[in-house]
């Protein structure tokens, strides 16, 4: 009887770390951990990109302003390091502002349907109050960040096209990549690893098992 509860005990412990809740479960975790190390190296090339543009653009905006203009070519010449500076300084903080306010606002949407098992538009509203009210600074930079990026992005793609259309799929293919892909493929990639993890600890488990029944046959 003690051994049946404890084997018992011992199967509904695996059974809850087989029954984790983070999605993608229903496909080969070897197929979802692939894909979603794409989305991740895409995301990233993303931000580095949405860095590059955003440096590039406030470069030329630097460069038709009239200061700039007034200098000189001398004066022009001294300035080249300090904007180089001023504009990788720019792109870098701002792209690191809004990351850092994406993955808080993931947190915080997360946490709040933990708790309050609230969802949809609720949950979203409820995340909205809590980030505005217990991060205020973080989401002032995130707005300042969004307005860098959306000038540099408008500005960077006007160099060479003129269209609406293509500009609008411009900037939101990459604020698509390098936030909302990039946090969900490495969710989906953490899900992925821990489901591979479950099917070998739940592989060891079945084989430990066959050991045991065959240990106990051949000792009866």
């Amino acid at each position: 009887m003690g051994t049946t509860s404890a084997n018992g005990t011992q199967k509904h412990n695996f059974d809850q770390l087989l029954s984790f809740d983070a999605g993608d479960t229903q496909h080969p975790p070897w197929f979802v951990n692939g894909l979603a190390w794409i989305g991740i190296g895409i995301g990233i090339a993303a931000n580095v990109m949405q860095v590059i543009t955003t440096d590039i653009a406030f470069q030329t905006l630097i460069r038709q302003n009239g200061t700039y203009v007034s200098m000189g070519p001398h004066g022009q010449a001294a300035a080249e390091a300090p904007i180089q500076l001023i504009c990788a300084g720019i792109a870098v903080i701002m792209q690191l502002a809004l990351l850092f306010f994406l993955f808080r606002v993931t947190q915080e949407f997360k946490h709040v349907k933990a708790n309050t098992g609230t969802s949809g538009f609720e949950a979203v509203k409820s995340t909205a109050v809590s980030v505005i009210s217990h991060q205020q600074i973080l989401v002032v930079f995130a707005v300042l960040s969004l307005v860098a990026d959306t000038v540099g992005d408008f500005t960077f793609i006007s160099l060479y096209v003129e269209d609406f259309f293509v500009i609008f799929f411009y900037g939101a293919s990459l604020y698509a990549a390098g936030t909302a892909i990039l946090s969900k493929a490495l969710e989906t990639q953490w899900a992925a690893s821990v489901a591979y993890a479950n099917w070998k600890a739940f592989k060891l488990y079945n084989k430990l098992q066959e050991l045991k029944l065959a240990g106990t046959k051949a000792g009866n």
